[in-house]
């Protein structure tokens, strides 16, 4: 990808943002369109395309200033580089780091609430509670160190190499732990249903069909793979390319990495509405068996779930209650219901 096409960048920042919109409004109006209430998942992944538009209108403002897109013919080590567009490259790119921190985090938080609801297994849940704090550690430790990365002499990350890397020394291992936990956290975000679905007593190119409604994700481990690699090639010195083209490989694949994630997330959310509004019976064979789409939002639920719903021998009563039970303070309005369903 070339980083010194303005009007290439322009049309990827927004086409992204269209691709995203609209997956946003057609889970919003699935939600509607089957009078079900707005979940814990819902409400995080529209905060987190908030903040992505956010990024967006940053990218377009950066490449119509000159500050992204437009080579400065100079590298990021060379002190003659110190100059107002630079700097305000800079100052888009701290906003970047701490804005896509925190709507990754939000994304990542939307996908494992969404599995919170499709999947009723107790250990499973379990599992998202530990993960689901582990996500809001990683957040917010980042965020953190993205502020105080020079301690007290913030403003040296707009001076000369020589005042950022006497100041802003744990800036760059902090940068490398920031990708590295990045693309670990979204790699295992991304598998955590994987041995769940695949346990499931459903023909294998059903599973298979489920699990790539699933797997959309992995584009977005793509782009943080893209972004980690353009940071620490940066850092080490074996990046040479232009200062400015560095900043903008960096801000446009955290870009991409956003919003495909907000796809990804909706992805498993659009099946009952994709299977109504797509016109032909091959495309809807291929997102699954139609069914009705008409009630209440049980139906609804059960319509994005039919395939990935756990099947277990029935059991007492009273060994369902104390085996199956959560705790009342992790209960989520979902939980109880679809625990009594297994």
């Amino acid at each position: 990808m070339r980083y010194d096409n303005p009007a290439g960048l322009i049309a990827g920042t927004v086409i992204m943002e269209l691709f995203a919109a609209t997956c946003i409004g057609l889970r919003f109006y699935s939600r509607r369109w089957k009078r079900c209430p707005i979940l814990v998942t819902d409400w995080l992944i529209l905060v987190a395309f908030v903040f992505g538009t956010g990024l967006t209108v940053m990218e377009i403002y950066g490449v119509a200033v000159k500050a992204l897109g437009h080579p400065l013919n100079a590298t990021i080590e060379d002190p003659r580089a110190v100059n107002g567009r630079l700097n305000k490259a800079k100052h888009l790119e701290l906003a970047y780091l701490l804005i896509g921190v925190f709507t990754l985090g939000l994304i990542k938080l939307s996908v494992c609430f969404l599995y919170w609801h499709l999947f009723a297994k107790v250990v499973f849940r379990r599992f998202l509670m530990v993960w689901i704090i582990v996500i809001i550690g990683w957040m917010t430790s980042f965020v953190l160190a993205g502020l105080l990365e020079c301690g007290s002499h913030l403003k040296s990350i707009f001076g000369t190499p020589a005042a950022y890397l006497h100041h802003c020394g744990s800036a760059i291992p902090s940068g490398w732990a920031m990708v590295g936990s990045d693309i670990a956290t979204d790699f295992i975000t991304l598998i955590i249903p994987i041995p769940v679905i695949w346990s499931l007593q459903l023909p294998t190119n059903r599973k298979i069909l489920v699990l790539l409604s699933f797997l959309i994700g992995a584009l977005s481990v793509g782009a943080s793979v893209a972004k980690g690699y353009i940071y620490i090639t940066a850092t080490l010195g074996r990046y040479t390319e232009d200062a400015i083209l560095i900043l903008t490989g960096l801000s446009i694949w955290n870009l991409a990495e956003v919003q495909v994630g907000i796809i990804a997330a909706c992805g498993p959310t659009l099946r009952p509405i994709l299977s109504h509004i797509l016109p032909t019976d091959s495309i809807l064979s291929l997102m699954g068996s139609k069914r009705s789409t008409v009630g209440n939002c049980n139906h609804s639920q059960a319509h994005v779930t039919s395939a990935i719903k756990l099947h277990q021998p029935q059991l007492p009563t009273s060994t369902k209650q104390s085996d199956g039970e959560l705790p009342s303070f992790v209960k989520m309005p979902e939980s109880e219901e679809q625990l009594q369903k297994e």
